[in-house]
């Protein structure tokens, strides 16, 4: 059996999420592209312009991707221990409260 060490996993794992946040595969920046040429409305030409700008820049600055999704993307080092997770829902009302 082959071993492997766990910051190994780790490094893979992060620069893997990084990528992912930072630059949209050729393919779905084709989509969106296309999308936008054959688009008759003009909101929704605004809303892909928008789209197609942020990508752009978060390539040129090397910046995550702007996607306001509600979620968070964390990185957390725990050791070799046993984790334990709780869920927990978060309501829509408890986001938007001032804490």
């Amino acid at each position: 059996m082959r071993e492997i060490q766990a910051s190994t996993i780790t490094d893979v794992v992060e620069k893997l999420c990084i990528e992912a946040n930072y630059h949209l595969p050729e393919d779905v920046k084709c989509a969106i592209t296309g999308c936008r040429a054959c688009e008759d409305g003009e909101i929704a030409k605004g809303v892909l312009d928008k789209i197609v700008e942020n990508y752009e820049i978060a390539d040129a600055q090397n910046v995550p991707i702007c996607q306001d999704t509600g979620m968070a993307c964390v990185f957390l080092e725990i050791g070799q221990g046993i984790l334990q997770r709780q869920s927990t829902k978060v309501s829509e009302e408890d986001m938007t409260k001032d804490t």
